[in-house]
């Protein structure tokens, strides 16, 4: 009874705040300058602010995407404020990442080991940068030419959708500037809660968009380090090389391959953002 009694008097404030338009306003505290990463962190991640975004309903058709379907043609601007198109990328594989500013996941796979956290926001403690995993895990350097790699910042760090020039910080502060990397933004619609749900995460599409792996969200479908990874391997390394991953991550023929798959790098993400 008393849970029927809290969901009532949410979706009431729910209503009434404008769950479908999760727009904020910054508050006090997170303009401090001596707030921590983690402090300015929960400054901006209130339960309200985290649970207005987990209801806001999805109006994007065919969204989220699913495996075995084409990546749908979603509305996307780049960090000039160009129109995006996935369609545009057709011919290659493409790795995607979806992000939220405030996610320290986030903001440990773009880099912030190295080059810390965007705007002194926290970086995950015990993850590696998606560069170096990628490395790791494919033998392939991230900036290959046979890949692209795009990340769909869905939230900025008011939690609304990110403007070109939060864009190009984000780009120019994790240097993403090679040739096949793109940081693009959502629009108002894709902040939605099926989008919440997938952050942070990644998705992997073959040549002809289709998704092959999905390993977004606290749940991922595949896991990230022992299938979407050594999935993106495969189409990088092409028909004609079979090898596999050790467990060490060296190479090795498929005729010697082991039954030990391989171990998960860093710790399991724990992610103030993805609240319930």
């Amino acid at each position: 009874m008393n849970h029927f009694r809290y969901f009532f008097a949410f979706s009431v404030v729910c209503l009434v705040a404008g769950c479908n338009t999760p727009t904020f306003v910054e508050s006090k505290s997170e303009n401090q300058k001596d707030l921590s990463g983690w402090e300015r962190k929960a400054a901006l991640e209130t339960p309200l602010r985290m649970h207005q975004i987990a209801w806001a309903r999805n109006t994007v058709e065919n969204w989220p995407p699913r495996e075995r379907q084409t990546f749908p043609n979603i509305q996307l601007i780049d960090h000039e404020g160009n129109d995006f198109s996935m369609q545009s990328l057709a011919g290659k594989p493409v790795l995607i990442e979806f992000i939220a500013m405030s996610c320290a996941g986030c903001q440990a796979f773009a880099g912030g080991k190295k080059h810390g956290g965007f705007k002194k926001f926290a970086v995950q403690r015990g993850l590696d940068s998606m560069e170096d995993y990628f490395q790791r895990y494919t033998g392939y350097s991230m900036d290959t030419q046979k890949l692209n790699v795009v990340q769909v910042i869905v939230y900025d760090l008011k939690l609304s959708n990110p403007e070109p020039s939060e864009l190009a910080a984000w780009r120019e502060h994790f240097h993403l500037t090679s040739p096949n990397m793109h940081v693009v933004g959502g629009t108002k619609s894709l902040a939605n809660g099926a989008t919440k749900k997938m952050i942070p995460g990644f998705m992997l599409l073959d040549a002809d968009l289709q998704v092959v792996s999905d390993s977004t969200g606290h749940r991922p479908k595949r896991d990230f380090y022992r299938d979407l990874l050594p999935q993106a391997k495969k189409m990088l390394d092409g028909p004609g090389r079979q090898q596999t991953i050790t467990n060490d991550f060296s190479v090795r023929s498929k005729s010697s391959q082991s039954s030990k798959r391989p171990k998960r790098q860093g710790k399991e993400i724990s992610n103030p953002f993805l609240t319930k």
